[in-house]
């Protein structure tokens, strides 16, 4: 308060603001943006590559050389198995978590083939990780069936082998289908 009775106030004016800086793109910016960017890209395809490959090593056998040394002999017997006409139809069907699989071997006539040793492999397309080989019993004549205990719903490629003895008599291979439960 002032002599006269006045309440004098103090007019101080507020601080003006401080002028901001332009933006400045620094050398030290742009190395670290780089880093990051390829840093980025370099961990996406790191881990693309990983589960790429656990998926599907891409080896299909142990010795390429090996099997092509009798790749000619296998073609013939294919070649003479063929000539026998025979025929399989093959079912794969859901079974709880596992699935059954029933494959009727027949000849040109339709008539049933038995008392072979018949062994299938249920394989995945994508990895042999995923694969089954099962050993078919027979049920009835020309019928052979096996069990499952966990399979995958999906596309798979069934490879079914006859033998008599410890010869080869029929091969087969096919695509099959496992639907959903």
């Amino acid at each position: 308060m002032s002599c006269c009775g006045v309440f004098l106030m103090s007019c101080d004016t507020p601080a003006a603001p401080r002028p901001r800086r332009p933006f400045q793109l620094t050398g030290g910016m742009v190395a670290a943006m780089l880093v990051l960017f390829f840093g980025v890209v370099v961990s996406v395809n790191a881990t693309i590559l990983t589960v790429a490959l656990r998926t599907m090593p891409g080896v299909e056998t142990k010795s390429a050389y090996e099997a092509s040394q009798h790749f000619n002999e296998e073609i013939a017997r294919q070649h003479e198995r063929d000539a026998h006409g025979w025929k399989a139809a093959a079912m794969l069907a859901r079974q709880g978590e596992g699935a059954s699989l029933g494959v009727t071997l027949a000849d040109r006539l339709g008539q049933p083939l038995s008392g072979f040793t018949a062994t299938a492999l249920l394989r995945h397309p994508a990895t042999a990780a995923r694969d089954h080989a099962v050993t078919l019993s027979e049920r009835q004549p020309g019928r052979y069936e096996a069990t499952i205990d966990r399979v995958e719903a999906g596309s798979w490629i069934l490879e079914l082998q006859a033998q008599r003895g410890e010869e080869v008599v029929f091969v087969s291979r096919s695509r099959i289908t496992l639907p959903e439960r």
